[in-house]
């Protein structure tokens, strides 16, 4: 994704009378180059006309800041209108010019995601900080301690193994604490088959995303059944099921999405108010990212979700995918730094979600 950069060639005799007074006094992302053509500055700005003012007028010696005049050759910068699009411009080009260094320089929070391979043969529960094709990842977590309640919660829940041994069934491991105190299901000692396991695993991701009744409903229904036709043993084992479930979710409220199904629609301010600029998130990452006229909303970002969304075409699964979803997730944990994050649900209605969204804003002001 490609930024328009303005580019002004750098005269010490001209920049402070000609060139500073037409630069724009709002927010921007900002990149000064050397002689050599070598970048020596990257960063964002919330008044662009007085970040180049310190480091091009005149300097004191009481005073340290840069002082450029004498090796800058081109200044290039791209006008902002929001903090997701600063923080956004920003991330995209450090990942352009240091492509190994990028995440040092905390653009944005990282968070830990919680990963399920159902390609294992007995999935177990992972941190995770790295988003890979074919894996369930659920987040973000802001905490550690959040993740680790509800890593507990489920394994106690749905009984799913904590232990690190490559588990492949009929090797059963005695000397393990997890083995001695019934805390998992044993499917090292084939006291569980893979499709059971993997239909616990289903019903954990389900706890995960807050899916509680779609657990709890055939649940019930095969209890019931088994008490009628007097199995009553099978039908406490799963009333027990049904109470950890629910004591589970009492002591864990905190619910995540999966990566996958993260998909938003963010209305941001533009340069006038007959515009509007739209990120388009589809699975956890920024597939499109430009303006829109107002009068001609409906039709033109229904063609845009449409596109986006399209179940024909696969979801982005690119290398920068768990950045992208970070960078989103940093706006939804920090009130301060909020944006409308409208979820997707449809083309028709998200695109009435967002033309309300403008009304709002309308009658403010």
């Amino acid at each position: 994704m490609e930024l328009a950069f303005q580019t002004i060639l750098y005269d010490g005799s001209t920049f402070l009378e000609a060139t500073l007074p037409t630069l724009p006094k709002g927010t921007a992302v900002y990149k000064i180059f050397d002689i050599h053509g070598l970048l020596i500055v990257l960063n964002k700005t919330s008044n662009l006309s007085e970040r180049l003012e310190r480091f091009y007028g005149p300097h004191s010696e009481r005073v340290k800041d840069l002082d450029l005049r004498q090796i800058t050759s081109r200044i290039e910068y791209v006008r902002t209108f929001s903090p997701f699009e600063t923080t956004f411009a920003l991330y995209l080009e450090r990942r352009r010019h240091f492509p190994r260094t990028y995440r040092r320089m905390k653009t944005f929070r990282y968070f830990t995601l919680m990963k399920i391979n159902r390609k294992q043969r007995f999935p177990r529960v992972y941190a995770s900080r790295q988003i890979k094709p074919g894996v369930d990842y659920f987040g973000p977590f802001v905490t550690r301690g959040q993740f680790a309640r509800m890593k507990t919660a489920i394994e106690r829940t749905f009984k799913l193994r904590p232990c690190q041994f490559n588990i492949r069934g009929n090797d059963p491991h005695p000397d393990c604490l997890y083995f001695q105190m019934n805390t998992c299901s044993k499917p090292c000692n084939n006291d569980i088959d893979r499709p059971g396991y993997l239909a616990d695993v289903g019903a954990a991701i389900a706890f995960i995303q807050g899916q509680d009744s779609a657990i709890e409903q055939p649940w019930i229904t095969e209890m019931t059944s088994l008490a009628a036709e007097t199995r009553f043993e099978e039908a406490e084992a799963l009333r027990k099921k049904l109470e950890r479930l629910r004591r589970a979710r009492g002591e864990t409220k905190d619910v995540f999405p999966a990566v996958a199904t993260f998909n938003y629609v963010i209305a941001l301010p533009s340069e006038t108010s007959s515009r509007l600029r739209i990120a388009i998130v589809r699975g956890g990452a920024v597939v499109e990212f430009r303006d829109f006229e107002t009068e001609t909303l409906r039709t033109t970002l229904a063609e845009e979700l449409l596109r986006c969304f399209d179940p024909a075409k696969p979801a982005t699964a690119s290398e920068w995918l768990y950045d992208e979803f970070c960078l989103v997730c940093t706006f939804m944990v920090k009130s301060l730094l909020a944006v409308p994050l409208i979820p997707f649900t449809g083309v028709e209605e998200t695109v009435a979600a967002v033309e309300k969204r403008i009304r709002k804003r309308k009658s403010r002001e």
